[in-house]
């Protein structure tokens, strides 16, 4: 039998923002058994890969990800053997690979099938994987008092306030992997919050399939956001994602008049089609998108807004690519991301057939993030000369730092390239935009 003291781990999380969440609550629990957290893979005890199944190219990198921990682990232990043969009384823990999250709760039997060499194989994270961990490795697990820190950057913390969703898109496995849309009591989602807070965080993130939908003991999204824009020590609260169809007046006014919560919304329209969005479940179209554009940036001045746009559905014809690109010139949306459709088994499109070629779904990505760059670089020069909120998360040499706006969401939009003398990491300054690129600005701190 091991102690948890004794065994090292490290956490690979793969995905979107809400695997992360996922991870950093496994972290804490792992920590608060007594396990040890190591920074490098390649010397952890256990490597614990939280995988992706959302798309083929998530499934893909989940897979390659996996075989290289594997690849990795049987040539470590392959070295550990010789050094601590049986006949010399060596007796030390053998690396192991776990894999828990989306790809292994929707695929556990194909998993285990066929990388029989996997060690552990778990679906979703919950409370009771350190145990089951534990217990097929046999470890003796310490408890201690749970602490939750920070598994990225310190300067914001995703926070999860739901888990699946009930739109029931017809092209999204995620209900089929997570379920129906669960909401996290409000006292929870404080207290993970307060624990951000404490753990050095000024920008809280909240995440879900669709924050737009929450609803719990009678609160509905503004009303959470107001309690947690209460607490001590938040400087920002940024909202991913807002469904389309779900954006209400409440959501608007609150980041109106909310001064913690900035000034960004992202909000994945997926196309402009009346026909394509109705194939795909949902109730707009370029009309009602458009006024719905319209509407936030008459109720909240200066917003950026963020959105998803999705080519070659199923039945995706000329024209309906042409109303969606017409929709993409002229919203001129701040930040765009565009995806190919890709088949996803057991969902209402799949059962379509995958009618639109690859070479075809290919040009119509190519065109729209063309399209894209020219709004994009010429929305991000108009802020050249304005003074703008930065949020400092690294230091590159003496007098360089890369930070944030609070109109760009981490990871997925721009950064913002700052000079200044001597400043905090974590800090938020204010800093002159002298230039700007397709999608980072470049300022200075007087």
């Amino acid at each position: 039998m091991f102690r948890s003291s004794d065994i090292s781990y490290h956490i690979i999380s793969l995905g979107c923002a809400k695997n992360l969440v996922d991870s950093e609550r496994l972290h804490g629990l792992l920590r608060s058994s007594g396990f040890r957290f190591i920074e490098r893979p390649e010397d952890a005890d256990i490597v614990i890969i939280n995988t992706c199944g959302f798309i083929e190219d998530a499934k893909r990198e989940s897979i390659d990800v996996i075989f290289d921990a594997l690849h990795d682990r049987d040539r470590y232990r392959t070295k550990q053997n010789r050094r601590n043969h049986p006949a010399l009384g060596g007796h030390h823990f053998q690396r192991r690979v776990v894999v828990v999250g989306c790809l292994s709760q929707r695929y556990p039997l194909e998993i285990r099938e066929e990388i029989p060499e996997i060690d552990l194989v778990y679906g979703l994270l919950d409370e009771q994987f350190v145990s089951v961990l534990a217990d097929s490795f046999g470890i003796a697990v310490t408890r201690g008092h749970f602490v939750q820190e920070p598994l990225g950057p310190a300067a914001y913390r995703y926070i999860k306030i739901s888990e699946g969703c009930s739109n029931n898109c017809s092209y999204c496995a995620i209900p089929l992997i997570r379920g129906p849309c669960i909401c996290d009591p409000v006292e929870s989602i404080l207290d993970d919050c307060r624990r951000a807070l404490a753990s050095g965080a000024v920008e809280l993130i909240l995440v879900a399939q669709d924050c737009a939908s929450y609803r719990s003991e009678g609160n509905r999204l503004p009303a959470l956001v107001e309690r947690i824009a209460a607490l001590d020590g938040v400087r920002w609260i940024r909202l991913l994602y807002l469904h389309p169809d779900r954006v209400d007046e409440g959501i608007i006014n609150l980041i109106r008049d909310n001064e913690k919560v900035v000034k960004y919304m992202d909000i994945p329209f997926q196309h402009a089609s009346s026909r394509i969005l109705q194939s795909m479940g949902r109730a707009g179209d370029f009309k009602g998108y458009r006024a719905l554009v319209e509407r936030i940036r008459e109720t909240v001045p200066g917003v950026r807004l963020r959105s998803t746009f999705m080519v070659g559905y199923p039945g995706e014809e000329e024209e309906d690519f042409d109303e969606l690109m017409r929709f993409i010139t002229a919203m001129r949306i701040d930040r765009v991301g565009c995806f190919t459709y890709s088949p996803e088994e057991n969902t209402r499109a799949a059962l379509l057939g995958d009618t639109v070629p690859r070479y075809v779904k290919e040009d119509r990505h190519g065109i729209l993030m063309e399209a894209q760059r020219e709004i994009s670089q010429d929305l991000m020069s108009r802020f050249i000369g304005t003074e703008v909120e930065v949020l400092v998360e690294e230091q590159v040499d003496s007098n360089t730092w890369i930070g944030r706006t609070a109109y760009d969401a981490p990871e997925i939009d721009g950064v913002f390239f700052l000079t200044a003398d001597s400043i905090s990491i974590t800090s938020i300054v204010k800093a002159t935009v002298v230039d700007a690129m397709e999608y980072d600005l470049i300022g200075i701190k007087e």
